[in-house]
């Protein structure tokens, strides 16, 4: 069989060639990685030849990903403080890179698939949704859809649940299913290089590798400026980059050398993905596609709409259904079942909620479930059915980057500027620019205004976007300036007494 219709120069290549022996890929900035890793740094070009390269990534050995933990306190109702943690995993430069390049192929083919299928607005996280009035949508504009239908509907009824510890949880014989479904063919050597990269991965924890290569201790000999710099301080002032060279990877992280244990945990599951690798969300999506239809053939027959954001999925029905509240819980918890042995949906994870309509504005009523206790809560806001707010949890955690980003800042100067003592740090620590780059163009007026993205700007496209619904979210946020100053000399002082020794 010919491999093209008409031959020449215009030949179409087969459907079951895949991309990746046509496409250039050109990595992007977010894939050019500058952290410390096991690799070292490479030019763009280099990079871009590897992962475009289908031979070379059939071969490639894929570094352990370093995984750190990110804790916060979550306040709970009663002033009862719990400490939450996530592990937050990242990969090597040129495993980012060969992630990104297969991300953005299967892309091309996810998209095609759920434009066949009809679903191209169910899985909206992660994707490029474009605006009608230009642009891409945002998890605000996808929340303000989902208020949107329910103010249409005179009554209805609201469940919003949450499958537990997703990525954990997907099982690596369907996602090799779904990935062969979307390149319609098994999968070839590069593709099963880059799925046992992700399936079979292998972790390394930072705290560990900074105690085995002792990158945290300081010269015992040197001038003063060198003795207070430690050997991670080097390596960062160094261009590639490099958390070790290979031969000590080898011996005093894989375990080569007899003296010191490997530090390197495999996932020895059948099941389980890490996330926060370049590839990770795409698998994510297109894992639960056939369940996406499924369930949203189901909502269309009762008139209502069905979305997932990755692991969180709502499901809006009008009350002029004949369906009773639970009915869509039951039906969730019991079809995502089939889709992998470990994933579930646990009561606790649902939030059952029925809007009835009085006069220009929807009553609001929680039926079941501990979240939405005086609106419903989607993707970061609060609905009552007669204004938006922003969750309180949202501006946590936007406090709590700002936070994260202070003290960085403050680190950083210490740690440039340390030999010139504590009293000169202070004095000429640039408190007040942090705090005008931290909260830039912030008034107590934020309910007008545009002008930039930083990091109010996200509460102003906020009130942008839900104009034509009561809200006030300028009473939510003002607080910020009065405690920025206070924020960013708190974190000098930590910075201080970490770095400064």
């Amino acid at each position: 069989m010919p491999c093209c219709k008409g031959g020449g120069d215009n030949c179409t290549m087969p459907d079951c060639v895949i991309a990746s022996t046509q496409q250039n890929w050109i990595p992007r900035d977010k894939d050019i990685k500058k952290y410390l890793h096991f690799d070292r740094t490479i030019s763009e070009e280099l990079l871009a030849s590897i992962a475009n390269d289908p031979n070379l990534v059939s071969r490639h050995s894929f570094f352990p990903l370093i995984r750190f933990f990110e804790s916060w306190i979550r306040f709970r109702h009663g002033g009862k403080r719990i400490e939450k943690k996530r592990p937050l995993r990242y990969a090597a430069r040129i495993d980012a890179a060969i992630f990104a390049r297969y991300r953005a192929l299967l892309s091309d083919f996810f998209e095609a698939e759920l434009k066949l299928k009809g679903l191209s607005s169910v899985p909206v996280a992660y994707r490029r949704l474009p605006r009608a009035c230009g642009g891409n949508k945002s998890s605000i504009d996808i929340a303000k859809e989902v208020f949107d239908f329910i103010r249409s509907c005179d009554n209805c009824i609201v469940t919003v649940v949450d499958i537990k510890s997703y990525f954990e949880s997907l099982d690596h014989g369907r996602i090799r299913q779904c990935w062969e479904a979307l390149i319609k063919q098994p999968l070839p050597p590069d593709h099963q290089a880059v799925f046992n990269a992700i399936t079979k991965y292998s972790v390394v924890d930072y705290d560990k590798i900074m105690k085995r290569l002792e990158l945290m201790v300081h010269p015992a000999v040197g001038s003063r400026g060198e003795r207070r710099k430690r050997k991670i301080d080097l390596l960062k002032g160094k261009y590639y980059k490099q958390l070790c060279s290979v031969e000590d990877f080898r011996n005093l992280v894989a375990g080569g050398d007899p003296n010191f244990p490997s530090l390197i945990q495999k996932n020895g599951f059948n099941f389980g993905i890490p996330q926060g690798t370049p590839i990770s969300d795409l698998v994510a999506n297109f894992y639960l596609m056939d369940f996406d239809a499924e369930v949203n053939s189901w909502v269309s027959e009762h008139s209502g709409i069905y979305m997932r954001y990755s692991d969180d999925i709502i499901v809006v029905i009008p009350q002029s259904n004949s369906i009773s509240d639970f009915e869509v819980k039951d039906f969730l918890q019991t079809r995502i079942r089939h889709y992998g042995s470990k994933l579930q949906i646990q009561d606790k994870k649902v939030s059952i909620s029925r809007f009835s309509r009085n006069g220009l504005v929807q009553d609001f009523s929680r039926v079941f479930g501990r979240a939405s206790a005086n609106g419903l809560e989607y993707l970061g806001f609060q609905y009552d059915g007669a204004s938006i707010q922003i969750k309180n949890s949202t501006l946590s955690n936007a406090w709590r980057k700002m936070k994260r980003r202070a003290y960085g800042s403050a680190c950083a100067y210490v740690k440039r500027y340390r030999s010139k003592g504590e009293i000169w740090i202070r004095a000429n620590y640039s408190s007040l620019q942090l705090e005008t780059n931290l909260l830039r163009d912030v008034t107590y007026n934020q309910d007008t205004g545009y002008d930039t993205w930083t990091f109010l700007k996200y509460v102003r496209r906020c009130s942008r976007t839900f104009s034509n619904y009561p809200r006030n979210f300028s009473s939510q946020t003002k607080r910020y300036r009065r405690l920025t100053k206070l924020m960013i000399e708190k974190s000098l002082d930590k910075a201080i007494s970490v770095h400064l020794k």
